[in-house]
């Protein structure tokens, strides 16, 4: 007789970050994925500076979310928009972002 396990693969408990991936694609129509790797190397995306006055909070929808502390940064992260993007989707080449949303709130 052979042996095999009392339960089959389809019944064992998974892992919670595949979980929360596929939640939020589901939700957001992006993966953990993308905005981990963009946060990981968000001073390289947008330089030392403008790094340690804003961040990224998510993508949805192919539209990254970035939060800064004051208007003046915001227009001048508007101004690169297109700059940013094409740096991003070096990063998140799976899943491209097109479009960015920055929002000022204080950090």
């Amino acid at each position: 007789m052979k042996w095999e396990p009392l339960r089959k693969e389809q019944y064992q408990p998974k892992k919670i970050d595949s979980l929360l991936d596929s939640l939020l694609h589901k939700l957001s129509g992006s993966s953990t994925k993308a905005i981990n790797k963009v946060i990981e190397n968000w001073q390289l995306i947008i330089g030392e500076n403008f790094s340690k006055i804003s961040h990224p909070t998510h993508i949805k929808d192919k539209t990254l979310y970035i939060q800064v502390i004051d208007a003046a940064i915001a227009q001048e992260l508007e101004w690169r928009t297109t700059e940013l993007i094409k740096t991003v989707n070096m990063y998140t080449k799976e899943e491209p972002v097109t479009s960015l949303k920055i929002t000022i709130k204080k950090m």
